[in-house]
């Protein structure tokens, strides 16, 4: 391979990656605004792609929802890391882990297919892993009861999608989700 193939090489790895990311931001808009059934056309207008560009990448809607899953999961594995000893650690997490669910609220009806789609299902077991400690540790501190498991966690995303389920407007669903999540927060704590 000669040195122009392999820096052309390079550029569409990396032109491929930030159609990829482009696709993910697009897609995660368009379904908070339209919904899931959203059309995948109007999420690669919004990308700047083709739609080859977007089948290239995802066959279909629910392969977009799983990236879009990972996206959040790995943000929130990051800030775990980040906030690894942190007192608040437990609250940055559940802020986190409520703003990317407003964010990316159209995906609800994809989390529906629950046991039936395991990439959804590792998805959540990495979140739950990743509260591990900072339940831990708040339960310590007796910020939050001493009986939360961190398998609650998955209970307390499905309290907060349907509150905010079919809120159209992203500062309304914030706000709605804002109040959820401190209604939750006096029952966690201990």
């Amino acid at each position: 391979m000669t040195s122009v193939q392999i820096a052309e090489s390079h550029t569409l790895r990396r032109d491929a990656r930030r159609n990829r990311a482009l696709i993910i931001e697009a897609a995660r808009e368009v379904f908070a605004l339209a919904g899931f059934g959203a059309p995948l056309d109007a999420v690669a207008r919004r990308a700047g792609v083709g739609r080859g560009t977007l089948y290239r990448h995802f066959p279909d809607r629910y392969a977009l929802a799983v990236a879009i899953f990972e996206d959040n999961v790995r943000d929130i594995e990051q800030l775990a890391m980040a906030c690894d000893g942190r007192p608040d650690a437990f609250d940055a997490l559940l802020r986190s882990l409520v703003d990317h669910q407003v964010r990316s609220h159209g995906l609800h009806q994809a989390l529906a297919k629950g046991k039936e789609a395991p990439e959804l299902q590792a998805l959540a077991e990495r979140i739950v892993h990743a509260f591990g400690e900072p339940i831990r540790r708040a339960q310590e501190d007796g910020a939050i009861r001493s009986d939360l498991a961190k398998e609650d966690l998955l209970d307390v995303m499905r309290m907060v999608a349907s509150v905010i389920e079919g809120i159209d407007d992203l500062e309304r669903r914030r706000a709605k989700a804002d109040r959820a999540v401190s209604l939750l927060r006096n029952g966690l704590r201990g």
